[in-house]
């Protein structure tokens, strides 16, 4: 019997009541931002597959030195989610790993929160004061250096010349992925270049690393803006920072070696939330927009400079939200609005000057951690490298002479590398960057090897194929494994676009990963080179997987979809046994909710997030799929939009099936929907 005590209330926990209560915890889990601009790529002029009123996409850029990155911000509920190709620009397809994983580091909570001055917490107060100084300063005529990024950007121009105009200002420019790159390592100059970007220099007119090194003694100011961590490469320069008088000042999204160094420490801002523009290797201006506020309180490099021009005004808190940044892009800019839709602007910058190829082996840079400032990314870390097969941190490379069996361990001054051999290398060691070096962080894991062969090799022979006899549509697709380079765009891509969780340190190292998609690396021995065969559920007619679930949860769609119906899942692992493409994984925790705590990145709500106990797979991107169905448009996978070669293609068999396909790859019986072709 219930009652009321006199003067109580009585606090009975309702279904309703529990549920508003959830409704609040989650609300005051999701980031502190908001949208920050009124420009977006409405749905009616975007990509096929924005859906109206749930996904916004916002056209932006991401500064890098050999040409920008342009892409889109995928956000719902006004939070980026994800970030995509633009699919209006056709000079460069595809998306690199390291941009799409670049994400992260928006909500990474290592990022500098606060100043620093000499190693010590420095209040902002102190920051705008000291801007204050700097600019009266510079007017004044002190000698004053400005080490920047490598790329071109017009806003950066004319701000520097301003500066420049009072007659004690030099500007230099300096960064690792444009130094020039030895061209003997085919597979890895094919991957760099497509990642990376072939190396250049545009004409900025700035003076270099080593002329700035020669006038340090004069230098009584000194900015350093570069993405790249300068003394974690330069020892010297290293030096000369914790030596010399000079005031020096580091803007950095993380702590790093250079930072170290320097006296003051600023947060800076991270792309996605700051207004710019920068060139891409096109001749193109690709513009920059925030996608949302300042998740910290933080400076990009436009409005520090800014600052410096006009009398140390910096924008902060409240103020940040009418930057000065977008002032200077609308000069350079005419139809701002219109522009920012787009994304880009074709014809409006300088073509870079490409570097000689070096005349002997210099050290590469990586086509996922380029050259270290990376090396924290989760994503990335959780990608096995297809060059190497370890996951963790990068890898060198030995010459044919050294043991084929396994990769072997080298030691780079104190850290121990693995090193896997390849035969197109002659010399003894391809080595590492520097910065690259500091990996004691993260273990590494191994990827098993493909179960082709033990020794991975293969003679790739093409056999005729027969279109099922079902109704269109029956999904399928293809992929080219003499375009493929092996750059894992794809794999990234899968992973921001479906809720692939990381699952950490300790379950990597117990090959329990979650991937839904893998780059397995063969030997031709027909043509004598090395393929690149991206792996995932290959969506069998007559599947393996579907006979032995005793729950039906995997189950045939009508249009060909090996399809799982999670729910229903027990998580018995019969199917993962039965399938002789290791394609499934199996949730052995709840990665899903220490993923979101590890990350602080929202998931995408189009796709269903897995919990403990289930397996799970690819599914050709069927939300995508079910978008475009309702649109009457052509669907398209997130590995595919991701993919630089465009080697990626989802294809309706009864339509648009190749007429010749590579079953090299293929288990007898099972009649895959994935189908691998030879293009050359």
């Amino acid at each position: 019997m219930r009652g009321r005590m006199s003067g109580m209330q009585d606090f009975s926990p309702t279904r309703r009541t529990l549920l508003k209560g959830l409704g609040l915890l989650a609300l005051a889990a999701l980031p502190a931002c908001r949208r920050a601009q009124e420009y977006a790529v409405q749905p009616e002029d975007g990509p096929e597959w924005v859906r109206p009123g749930e996904a916004t996409c916002f056209a932006t850029c991401m500064p890098w030195a050999n040409g920008a990155f342009p892409m889109l911000a995928v956000c719902h509920d006004a939070v980026p989610t994800s970030l995509q190709p633009n699919p209006a620009y056709s000079a460069r397809p595809g998306l690199p790993a390291f941009a799409q994983a670049s994400i992260l580091d928006v909500y990474d909570e290592h990022r500098l929160a606060t100043p620093t001055f000499n190693g010590k917490s420095y209040p902002w107060e102190g920051v705008q004061g000291a801007f204050r100084a700097w600019a009266r300063a510079i007017q004044g005529g002190r000698r004053t250096a400005l080490l920047l990024p490598q790329g071109y950007s017009p806003i950066r121009q004319q701000q520097c010349a301003a500066l420049m105009a009072h007659g004690g200002v030099t500007c230099y420019a300096y960064d690792t992925v444009c130094q020039s790159r030895s061209s003997t390592f085919k597979a890895l100059e094919a991957v760099q270049d497509a990642t990376v970007g072939k190396p250049g220099h545009y004409p900025t007119g700035f003076g270099s690393l080593q002329e700035l090194m020669a006038d340090m003694p004069g230098i009584d100011l000194l900015f350093i803006f570069t993405p790249a961590d300068v003394a974690a490469f330069h020892p010297d320069f290293a030096d000369m920072l914790r030596q010399t008088s000079a005031e020096t000042v580091r803007f950095a999204l993380f702590e790093d070696e250079t930072s170290k160094c320097c006296q003051y420490t600023v947060p800076q801002t991270h792309f996605l939330e700051e207004w710019g523009a920068e060139a891409d290797a096109h001749s193109n201006l690709c513009l920059r927009q925030p996608v949302l506020h300042a998740l910290r309180t933080a400076v990009s490099e436009a409005d520090a400079l800014h600052a410096l021009l006009h009398n140390g005004q910096l924008p902060l808190g409240e103020e940040s939200c009418k930057l000065p940044a977008r002032t200077w892009l609308e000069k350079v800019v005419g139809n701002l609005p219109q522009a920012l839709k787009k994304g880009y602007v074709n014809g409006a910058c300088p073509l870079p000057t490409p570097c000689p190829v070096a005349t002997k082996h210099v050290p590469y840079v990586h086509p996922f951690f380029a050259d270290g400032r990376f090396l924290h990314n989760r994503w990335l870390q959780e990608t096995y490298d297809p060059l190497t097969g370890v996951a963790g941190a990068p890898a060198v490379y030995l010459s044919k002479k050294a043991p084929e069996s396994r990769p072997v361990s080298v030691r780079v001054k104190q850290y121990t590398l693995p090193a896997q051999p390849w035969s197109s290398i002659q010399n003894d060691l391809f080595p590492l960057l520097p910065g690259l070096e500091n990996v004691d962080s993260y273990d590494l894991c191994e990827q098993p090897c493909p179960l082709l062969t033990q020794k991975g090799s293969c003679k790739p022979t093409l056999s005729t194929y027969t279109a099922p006899l079902a109704p269109s549509p029956q999904w399928g697709m293809t992929i080219d494994v003499s375009a493929c380079i092996g750059c894992a765009a794809c794999v990234v891509a899968c992973r921001a676009e479906n809720n692939i969780p990381t699952v950490g340190q300790e379950e990597m190292m117990r090959h329990r990963d979650i991937q839904w998609l893998r780059i397995d690396r063969y030997f031709d021995s027909t043509h004598k080179k090395e393929l690149f065969v991206p792996m995932a559920c290959r969506h069998c007619e007559d599947a393996p997987c579907e006979a032995v679930c005793p729950v039906n949860a995997t189950v045939h769609t009508s249009d060909g979809l090996n399809a799982m119906v999670y729910p229903r899942c027990w998580g018995t692992r019969y199917c993962s046994a039965a399938c002789p493409y290791q394609a499934r994984t199996f949730n052995f925790r709840d990665y899903a909710r220490q993923s979101l705590a590890a990350t602080h990145l929202p998931t995408n709500p189009d796709v269903t997030v897995r919990s403990r106990g289930v397996m799970e797979k690819c599914t050709y991107c069927v939300q995508r799929i079910n978008l475009a169905k309702a649109e009457g448009s052509t669907p398209q996978t997130a590995c595919q939009l991701a993919c630089p070669t465009q080697a990626i293609k989802l294809i309706d068999l009864v339509k648009d099936a190749p007429s010749k396909v590579c079953t090299t790859f293929d288990a007898a019986g099972t009649k895959p929907h994935t189908l691998y072709v030879l293009s050359k």
